[in-house]
């Protein structure tokens, strides 16, 4: 099966569905990363959101933002090739971190070949309160329109928000057997931890027993608070 995962920003594939890609990939499964985004904006955010460690973020305060996107694709790349995946699966649309919702057709423009043939899509939610996730969601989606993948699956996952799902669209996938891995692939993404929320968001991943997904058809698009 051919899984195109979408990334807003680097770790938000960990942080989305990290137990089920290691799980999808432990059964064989064709993964196909993609980073949208390249982080460059995550000092002046954190600044601005007052989310720095100032003693882990102190060596990157001074860099450019193409100095820090260059170091938080590097990360994306070192993590995902841990993960297990090979180079020509790993894509970076290097499309400035804050801006993707400004670059929608640049992306699906890149995304085209990635995605012929896809079995399945894994998404941020639609709805979404963070305009990189939601332009990652719409980007999916008019891909799969102007492919007429009919056949894709689409498997929703949500960051910042709640994900609404009907019952009889919930997947609940077990991945605790995956979560020391988890643990270790994101203490890979030096920068990020420099948040305080991820480095919350780091520790969770030692209880993490399941992921769960909102999971629709082609023709329910837009059917849906979440797709």
């Amino acid at each position: 099966m051919k899984i195109v995962i979408f990334a807003p920003h680097p770790d938000d594939e960990l942080f989305g569905c990290g137990g089920s890609l290691l799980k999808w990939l432990d059964e064989g499964n064709d993964i196909h990363l993609i980073y949208l985004t390249d982080n460059r904006a995550l000092i002046d955010w954190g600044i601005k959101e007052n989310q720095l460690i100032e003693e882990c973020a102190q060596k990157y305060k001074d860099l450019t933002k193409d100095e820090i996107a260059k170091i938080a694709l590097e990360e994306a790349i070192n993590v995902s090739k841990s993960i297990g995946l090979p180079s020509s699966n790993i894509y970076l649309f290097k499309i400035h971190d804050q801006d993707l919702e400004n670059n929608i057709e640049l992306a699906v423009d890149l995304l085209r070949e990635i995605a012929k043939g896809a079995d399945r899509f894994v998404i941020p939610s639609d709805n979404n309160n963070h305009n990189d996730h939601q332009a990652a969601h719409t980007i999916a989606k008019k891909t799969a329109i102007e492919l007429q993948l009919k056949d894709t699956e689409f498997y929703v996952y949500a960051l910042y928000n709640v994900l609404k799902v009907p019952r009889d669209h919930q997947k609940k996938i077990k991945i605790a057997d995956y979560r020391d891995q988890l643990y270790e692939l994101m203490k890979g993404y030096k920068t990020q931890l420099c948040l305080k929320d991820t480095r919350m968001g780091l520790e969770t991943f030692k209880r993490r027993r399941s992921e769960r997904f909102g999971v629709f058809k082609y023709n329910e698009m837009n059917k849906f608070e979440n797709f």
